[in-house]
């Protein structure tokens, strides 16, 4: 049931006004549910009245605890890649990346976010809802290397650039 039982200051302060005789096996039978959800066999009465009594409370801790368990789980299992918008946004973003992609390029940083807008959008009509940013960024240079390599106009040394 729960990986780590609880063992509430109430709880012990109950049990202790029990007869001795019926406080350890109650304990053991409470501690023994907490770990294996396996109801106790053989208790006297009394005791068995005061379990029933706290087998709700452990076993509403018990679910919370899986629920919270199950969705700790969920959420380092699965990677969720940005939106293509999304993805645009955090392209243009980085700024470093920008100036990198501006230098080897040759275009300005407002004609590079103009091509982020135009990339989202090309991936949006073909059906594209998520992607993953280093993806996003290898379609970002191949839109613009196949959008400015016809173009021969320009220092040699921007050409060079563009083949690379």
């Amino acid at each position: 049931m729960k990986r780590t039982p609880k063992f509430d200051k109430a709880w012990s302060e109950s049990i202790a006004m029990l007869p001795a005789e019926l406080q350890q096996p109650l304990t053991d039978a409470i501690r023994e549910y907490q770990k294996t959800g396996a109801g106790p066999a053989g208790l006297h009465p009394i005791a068995q009245c005061v379990f029933n009594l706290l087998k709700p409370v452990i076993d509403r801790r018990a679910k919370a605890a899986s629920y919270q368990r199950r969705r700790r789980e969920a959420a380092a299992g699965v990677y969720r890649a940005p939106s293509v918008v999304e993805a645009g946004r955090l392209v243009k973003q980085d700024r470093k990346y920008i100036r990198h992609l501006a230098k080897r390029c040759s275009l300005t940083h407002g004609q590079l976010k103009s091509e982020v807008d135009r990339v989202s959008s090309l991936l949006a009509c073909n059906g594209i809802d998520r992607i993953p940013l280093f993806l996003y960024k290898e379609y970002l240079e191949q839109y613009i290397a196949g959008n400015t390599a016809p173009m021969e106009s320009g220092p040699p040394s921007a050409q060079g650039q563009l083949a690379v």
